[in-house]
Formats: C-alpha cells, structure tokens, sequence
C-alpha cells in the first residue's frame, strides 16, 4: 500500500510542479483597489480545469464595513450578455429558433424595422442598432416588451448586418424573444435554462432576489476620492438582459468550467456543447483590429493564446471575464466600483496560468498619409445621438465634437488618436471601398454628409 501511495503522489509531482502561485495576486489586488478607490472585489482563477484561486478582498459596503467573500452577489453589467447568448442559443438547440429568420416570426406586435431583424444579428452586434444604457426605471416584467415595442423606427440606424457597432440594446430585444418563444419572464427563462442547470443557486437578475443574500451595494471612487455608497440603487427590468445580472465570483466560475468543457460540469452535460460552441465561434469582426465578436464574448489573440471575454462596467460596478479555452483557464474578477475591473491583476493572471508569448512590439504610425486619403476620411458622421465633423487642416484632420475641435494624429494600425473624450477612432469603408463609418467608442456611426 506504501509503495502504491508513493508511486501515486510521485506521479503526481509534475502537474504540482507546474501550478503556478497565485497568492502573487493578493498583494496585487490589495494595491490595485487602493488605487482606482474600489471598496470590494473578489477574483477567481482557473488553472487546467481547475479553481486554483478564489479570494475576496474589501467590503461590499463602505457604511457598513461588511466583507466581501467569494460568494457575495455583485452586478456585472454587460459580462450579462454571455448569459443571455447562452440561453437563447438553447431555444435554437432545441429547433424552437432560427438564428436567421426575422424576430418578428416570434414576438407579435414589434416596430415594423424591429421585426426583421434576426437572432444572429442582435447577438453579435451587427443589427445596425443605435445604444441605450441602463439606470432608474420601471421592475416588472412587462417592462421589456413595453420598451421594445415602444421604439421608434430611427433607432435601426445602419444597414443590419453592414457592420459591428456594440449595441445593449439588441440584447434587450434578444431577451424579448428568449421571453416570448419560452413563455416566461425573461429572468426566470435564463434561470431555467442556464443558473439552475449550472447550480448557480444564487445568481438572478431580481434585486429583490438578490437582496436576499449577501450582496455589494454600489459605490464611486478613484484614486483621489474616498469611494462613497449611490442612493438610490440602479434597477430598470427592461435593461436586464444587457446588463443587469447578479452573480459571484464563486458562482460564475460554474459557467466558466462549463464553459471550458464544452458545457459539462461536475460530470453531467449542464449546456448543450453546440451552445457553447456558437459562442466560441468569431461572427463580426471589430473594426481596427484582428478582435471578432461571438456571440456575448470578444474573441481575441492574446499574445499567440485564443481568448474570449467580456467586462462590464455600469453604476456602482465591474466585472471581467477571460477564458483560454484550449488551455482549460479563466480569469474573473468582480468589483463594486463603478467601470473598476483591477486589470492589472487580471493581466497578471493570465501571465502564470497561460503559455503567453512576449510583447509583440507596436508597428509604427504612418508618417504621411496621402491627401488624397485624408480627404477620403473627411465628413460628418451620425449616430446614438452624436454628430462628429472630420476635417482636413493643415495636412491632418481635425474631430469636432459636442462644439470643441481636437487635432487628430495617425496611430499604429488603421487607427486615428485625439487629446479629447474620443481619444479612439477607425474608419470603415463600405463595400465599394469608400469610406462610409466611424468607429469611436465600441459604437459606429454612418457618414451622412
């Protein structure tokens, strides 16, 4: 029995050799908080198939002083939309969907450019939709479907499926037909089809929910401010599926081992594996870059690693998740600081449990850029309630925005920087070849003059 012991733990001496110390990250989350002013966080790491690393850090409410545990209930924001993907890329397992067919075959009474939209437009942000943001309204659960057929037809503002230009508010129509098609609140739809299968026992889109555990209420901060509590708590149900969700560090990395095992969890098949293999799938490419988006993730190279992620930043909270499928490794971090996702921990992280390779040097900006080209990019441009005049001065262009004018200076790639709030920005042309949008800010807006 010894000698089988021995041989046992000898065996198991090279994968113990190869697991990285995390504990690094304890120190480094610690400064990163003090830094951006985040009250509380708790993080996750998963190594090989693993949870390797699960800690909390500060308290969930700067008044109270309560700690923050693995198991306390942050909102995540937009890192929601890989859950509502998910559930509705079930209904289309299921044959009750078709990723192709206009929405309007499932949910009755829609806005006449609502309705042709499809599935696969909405979930991986090619619907030509303007965006919204979540904060005060109502929390029923008629609230969603009144928002969606309460909107005007100008919201479609590109052609659907030109180009990507991130929308949340394809996802709150992508919730409506998840809620329509399954005959149940968008919340407990989701619920049935992903937490309780996953054994995400706490997790809800509910506040009332959600206030049953303990939870992070939400704060501002910054490294020069005390973080200090907001009152009155965000909540608007018809921005659920965009936004909105509860969950844990703890909890979430069920959904992420699911994830990395193509949908299999403590020995049981919990998601269907062509659900996850839709969401691991590149569907629209980001303009400015080598970044596709799937459905509910953002498929990247990270340094010769296939990754997928997502954060979310809203009132009070962070969140951020990365997943190295082929390595069987995660990274999640969850805060309660408003846009904070202590991204220097993350990067850290993801250095121990993957096979990155080194910094790929930055290619060089163009020195001179054709006249003939400038004058291609010059214009105004439209969209999710911004105007945004590019002008030609001088042999460079100028950005106006909101009635101020910032120089603009070629950046590596295809990319333009400014000094001003849209420090960002590509041209898009169309497929003619000219130049027919601008991405600025994850958004895209058509060139109108």
């Amino acid at each position: 029995m010894r000698l089988i012991l021995l041989l046992a733990f000898l065996r198991a001496l090279p994968a113990l050799a190869q697991t990285p110390d995390f504990s690094i990250l304890d120190g480094l989350a610690q400064r990163a908080m003090q830094d951006s002013g985040t009250p509380g966080a708790a993080i996750a790491v998963i190594h090989h198939g693993q949870v390797v690393y699960e800690k909390a850090f500060g308290v969930s409410d700067v008044e109270t002083q309560a700690r923050v545990t693995p198991q306390t209930l942050f909102r995540i924001g937009s890192t929601t939309k890989m859950f509502t993907a998910a559930a509705v890329l079930t209904l289309v397992e299921e044959g009750r969907v078709d990723l192709d067919k206009p929405i309007a075959t499932y949910v009755p009474a829609l806005p006449a450019k609502i309705g042709t939209l499809t599935l696969r437009q909405l979930l991986s942000h090619t619907a030509g939709l303007g965006d919204r943001g979540s904060g005060h309204g109502r929390h029923d659960d008629s609230a969603l479907g009144d928002a969606i057929r309460a909107l005007p037809p100008e919201i479609v503002e590109l052609d659907p499926g030109a180009v990507y230009s991130y929308s949340s508010l394809g996802y709150w129509i992508a919730g409506l037909v998840l809620e329509s098609v399954s005959g149940k609140p968008f919340a407990d739809a989701v619920a049935e089809r992903v937490f309780q299968p996953l054994g995400m026992t706490r997790t809800t889109f509910r506040p009332l929910t959600a206030m049953t555990y303990p939870f992070a209420q939400q704060h501002e901060g910054s490294a020069k401010q005390v973080p200090r509590l907001l009152r009155p708590f965000a909540d608007d149900s018809s921005t659920w599926p965009g936004g909105s969700l509860f969950s844990s560090a703890h909890e979430l990395s069920r959904f992420a081992l699911a994830f990395l095992q193509q949908g299999k969890l403590d020995g049981k098949q919990v998601l269907p594996a062509a659900v996850i293999a839709a969401m691991t799938q590149p569907h629209a490419a980001i303009p400015g870059g080598s970044e596709h988006y799937t459905y509910g993730l953002v498929a990247s190279d990270d340094r010769g690693v296939f990754t997928l992620s997502h954060g979310g930043a809203r009132v009070g909270f962070g969140s951020l998740i990365v997943l190295a499928p082929q390595q069987q490794a995660a990274v999640l971090v969850v805060t309660n600081r408003s846009g904070s996702t202590l991204s220097s921990v993350v990067q850290k992280a993801l250095e121990l449990a993957l096979p990155l390779g080194p910094e790929e040097p930055q290619p060089p900006a163009p020195s001179a850029i054709p006249e003939e080209t400038l004058k291609s990019y010059t214009g105004t441009y439209a969209g999710g309630g911004w105007r945004i005049a590019i002008t030609q001065e001088a042999g460079h262009l100028v950005l106006t925005f909101e009635g101020k004018s910032y120089p603009a200076q070629p950046a590596p790639g295809v990319r333009f920087t400014t000094e001003g709030p849209l420090s960002d920005f590509v041209f898009v042309p169309g497929p003619d070849g000219a130049i027919r949008y601008l991405h600025v800010e994850l958004r895209t807006l058509r060139k109108i003059l």
